[in-house]
């Protein structure tokens, strides 16, 4: 396979591959709000989304590197998702939106872990810059966005689920052009195992950044959980939610247009520790409730606090990690930092925002603080800095 038709298909599929979290992240908790869940359901709810993914994530990325069907493994992720959130589409009450929004949450985690190892070890492989790929997932999350926010001017917002699942079905369709998991050209490769996993995971330093990585990610999780029901307590209209979080996503995908320039210039340990600083200070800002021109500006940090941090992350496990356990090595971190950390941070956050409203923020800029700390201290430690 050349390295243009590489490209043109991981680009396709990355170009649908967040369609469907464009529309869930911002407005997934609206409709919540509208089954008439409490604050401390439609926290539960997302968490519980986030928290199963602690069991399907390593199953599917080890499952990969065992048999090395990556792309199966994403097909018949794919298709699952579709028909769950289409099923979730006809419950109602909070027990069984929360079983199904569970089952549709398992099956949606594999596939983004996996497409990851996929883009970045390709893009080693053929010399491609890996930012040029990912920015097609960013536009598809910001494309889910804006097309969300306008829809929901004009139609009711129980629609929400249904725009999820149609996004997802696109999404398993383009699954089918994903290059075969031979098309690397790699060479043989010992199989992996379990033991050689966490032997690589629980190194001093791989500690360290997975410490740092994932706490600067679950800083989002406030955010994620109730950024938009705070911009609709502030009084925006579900049109302006959709351009602050279209705003926060083209600025990451600028980013991801220059990322090679940003790797060269910086390396994966100093990207983690900008892209965590820039969360200080978008958290800070947030928490002082400022006025919407204010929100718009500080949305492009998001650049920063997710793009950096995740630029970084991918680089230093394809630096550091070899290439027959990426796989599981991708599906620990996001266990962590997409599971563990992010679920507890997302379900806390029903609490922290009814007692502290927009100022809970604050508490986000402590934790990206500490993961800030930690990345200062990874440069000090990794052997791979530059």
């Amino acid at each position: 396979m050349s390295s243009r038709i590489f490209g043109l298909r991981l680009s396709l599929f990355n170009a649908v591959l967040f369609l469907g979290s464009g529309i869930q992240l911002p407005f997934l908790p609206l409709w919540l709000k509208d089954k008439a869940l409490s604050e401390g359901e439609i926290a539960l709810v997302v968490a519980m989304m986030m928290a199963v993914r602690i069991l399907a994530i390593p199953v599917g990325t080890f499952v990969a590197d065992l048999t090395g069907s990556r792309r199966i493994i994403i097909i018949v992720s794919a298709f699952g998702t579709f028909a769950a959130y289409l099923l979730l589409h006809f419950m109602n009450g909070f027990v069984p939106i929360l079983i199904v929004g569970m089952l549709a949450a398992a099956m949606l985690a594999p596939i983004a872990p996996l497409t990851e190892v996929l883009a970045i070890e390709g893009s080693a492989h053929f010399g491609i810059d890996y930012g040029r790929i990912r920015l097609w997932a960013s536009l598809s999350f910001l494309a889910g966005s804006l097309i969300a926010g306008a829809l929901l001017e004009v139609i009711p917002v129980h629609s929400v689920i249904l725009l999820i699942a149609a996004a997802q079905g696109l999404g398993a369709l383009v699954t089918l052009v994903l290059p075969h998991d031979g098309a690397l050209r790699l060479g043989e490769q010992t199989p992996t195992s379990l033991p050689a996993v966490f032997a690589v995971a629980l190194s001093a330093v791989f500690v360290i950044f997975m410490a740092a990585a994932s706490i600067g990610q679950s800083s989002h999780g406030l955010l994620y959980a109730f950024g938009s029901v705070y911009y609709d307590d502030l009084g925006f209209s579900k049109l302006t939610i959709g351009e602050l979080w279209a705003v926060s996503v083209t600025f990451e995908i600028l980013m991801f247009a220059f990322s090679g320039v940003f790797y060269k210039r910086f390396g994966s340990v100093t990207l983690i520790a900008i892209g965590t600083g820039c969360g200080i200070l978008r958290w800070f800002v947030m928490g002082l409730e400022p006025p919407l021109a204010m929100m718009f500006v500080i949305s492009a940090l998001h650049a920063g606090s997710f793009g950096l941090t995740h630029l970084g992350t991918m680089h230093f496990i394809r630096e550091n990690v070899p290439d027959n356990m990426r796989n599981s090595m991708q599906g620990l971190f996001s266990v962590l930092s997409s599971g563990i950390l992010m679920s507890a941070t997302m379900w806390s956050s029903g609490p922290l925002y009814g007692l502290m409203g927009g100022k809970a923020y604050f508490v986000m800029a402590s934790y990206s603080a500490i993961a800030f700390a930690l990345a200062l201290i990874l440069r000090r430690v990794s052997p791979r800095v530059h």
